[in-house]
């Protein structure tokens, strides 16, 4: 299955893109989709020890041409103490257009500092899944 993202307000990169691909081939997904969701997870990460944050990412098939959108990027983790919650780090919602981090009000994607801390966190994202940070790595299609 190839996926083309018809790119939104925060542009992803291609080599986020190849990411993507590269776990859909390797999960074998097959057949009529309309939803995917990609889910990153570091085994070992725990509110005590630390380690990699979960991502999930989803995207939903266009009806009206080959193309897919990308719904949400977010990224998790550990707060609490010290009963610690996996709760959202960081949300980029493309489907409602805002961002939510949990110590900031939501934004627009359109800010230039959503922008800013997308393209720091999907640097930091790539270059953990090439050190192989990511030990579990799900794809769920229907």
């Amino acid at each position: 299955m190839d996926i083309k993202i018809n790119q939104s307000t925060i542009k992803i990169s291609n080599r986020l893109i190849m990411v993507l691909k590269q776990a859909l081939k390797r999960q074998a997904v097959k057949g009529e989709v309309s939803q995917i969701t990609f889910n990153y997870r570091d085994s070992n990460y725990s509110s005590e020890a630390g380690g990699y944050h979960p991502v999930e990412i989803a995207l939903q098939k266009e009806q009206t041409s080959d193309c897919w959108r990308l719904l949400y990027i977010t990224d998790f983790a550990y707060y609490g103490h010290p009963y610690a919650e996996l709760c959202k780090d960081l949300d980029f919602d493309f489907g409602n257009q805002t961002f939510n981090g949990a110590y900031a009000p939501p934004r627009s994607l359109n800010q230039r500092s959503v922008k800013e801390i997308f393209s720091i966190w999907e640097d930091n994202f790539l270059t953990y899944l090439e050190y192989g940070a990511f030990d579990e790595i799900e794809v769920s299609a229907w």
